[in-house]
């Protein structure tokens, strides 16, 4: 395969620039059908095909589905991927984190939730406590008076 000189790269990259200044609606569509796919592709390789939370069960709408790390090490697991984090091209974590899970062969440790049932996990792992546990903390006397 022939390399590309750093000229031909240049005008390759102005090329794409301008085409996409000409055509912004088209590129747009374009780029939404690309992400909706490679996130469809995700869920339904980490929920086994049955694109629904791994909790509760919900399907009925995959925009409201998420993928979620099972051992909470999501931010070690990005910076290992390097994506995550706000970079000079914005916040890379949704297209480019399933990109790079594609590439490597849908790597283990993930699974697909809700948002409901991801943000009752991040505030359990938080709180360490769930939320029946918190009701009982709370309902007992307290030493101070009001």
């Amino acid at each position: 395969m022939l390399k590309k000189t750093k000229e031909q790269l240049a005008l390759r990259a102005k090329w794409n620039r301008d085409w996409i200044a000409n055509n912004r609606a088209r590129y747009n569509e374009a780029k939404s059908e690309y992400r909706f796919k490679l996130k469809l592709a995700a869920l339904k390789h980490y929920s086994q095909g049955s694109m629904a939370c791994a909790t509760c069960g919900y399907s009925e709408n995959v925009d409201a589905l998420c993928l979620d790390h099972i051992a909470d090490d999501g931010a070690h697991h990005r910076r290992g991927l390097g994506v995550g984090s706000m970079t000079s091209v914005g916040n890379r974590a949704g297209t480019t984190l399933y990109e790079r899970l594609k590439a490597l062969g849908w790597m283990p440790g993930l699974q697909v939730l809700c948002f409901n049932c991801n943000a009752v996990k991040e505030i359990r792992r938080k709180r360490g406590k769930t939320s029946a546990e918190m009701f009982l903390a709370t309902s007992k006397p307290t030493r101070w008076k009001k």
